[in-house]
């Protein structure tokens, strides 16, 4: 597997490929290289001989760069500013581009995905932009205020595939707003399965909480796409 690290307008990205040709999966993080190194090792360890190239862009400022917008707080300041737009014009215009003109045998498939308030993102970016054929999103921040009308409102690219997962104890939190969670994946999923333009879907629920087994869970989610929407 060949390693790169490349500055494009300004982000990290750090490439993991597989082989030549195959999906590109567009990946929001801000973990750095060991959380990378170890979902692909994952990926690689399942996946064989099947290529592929994992692109992990590591964001400045994590609730500003994955939130879809901004969101009121009691004290007048919210640490989610709704910078996804500018995130999803910078990975549109530069990221998806430069990495498609710099791999050597071109590219399949380009599909996105992300955990948390990235997954969120992801699902975001999926709808908006209508470039991706497939999103994994993972134990993503569905509950986050607004999400339900402005997915109601939104179609699927055709023929693509989407990728949902929770942690069966993510929505017994105390937190009020955070509990939706569970019952806002289902929903999502179901709006999922009625969406003509979606090929191929699927809800997991993992063991534990929001934080048991991340990364193998994004590699879970990620390896769903490349074996469901790689051609």
């Amino acid at each position: 597997m060949e390693y790169r690290v490349e500055q494009i307008g300004g982000v990290c990205c750090r490439m993991w490929i597989q082989g030549q040709g195959g999906p590109v999966i567009y990946w929001g993080t801000a973990h750095g290289e060991e959380q990378g190194e170890h979902v692909a090792s994952l990926m690689a360890e399942h996946l064989g001989v099947i290529p592929w190239t994992l692109v992990a862009y590591e964001a400045e400022n994590w609730n500003r760069d994955y939130s879809p917008w901004a969101l009121p707080s009691v004290k007048g300041e919210s640490e989610f500013t709704g910078g996804a737009k500018e995130t999803l014009v910078w990975l549109t215009d530069m990221c998806i581009p430069y990495i498609e003109n710099n791999l050597p045998c071109g590219v399949s498939s380009c599909m996105i995905g992300g955990y948390s308030l990235s997954g969120l993102f992801s699902l975001f970016a999926f709808y908006e932009s209508r470039m991706f054929d497939g999103v994994a999103s993972c134990s993503a921040s569905l509950w986050y205020p607004g999400w339900k009308e402005y997915a109601a409102g939104q179609s699927a690219p055709e023929g693509s595939g989407v990728y949902l997962s929770l942690g069966r104890k993510e929505e017994k939190t105390r937190n009020r707003k955070m509990a939706s969670v569970g019952d806002m994946t289902r929903w999502q999923y179901e709006q999922v399965q009625l969406d003509r333009n979606v090929r191929a879907s699927e809800l997991v629920w993992h063991n534990g909480g929001h934080f048991a087994d991340v990364d193998h869970r994004i590699a879970q989610g990620f390896i769903w796409l490349i074996e469901h929407t790689r051609g």
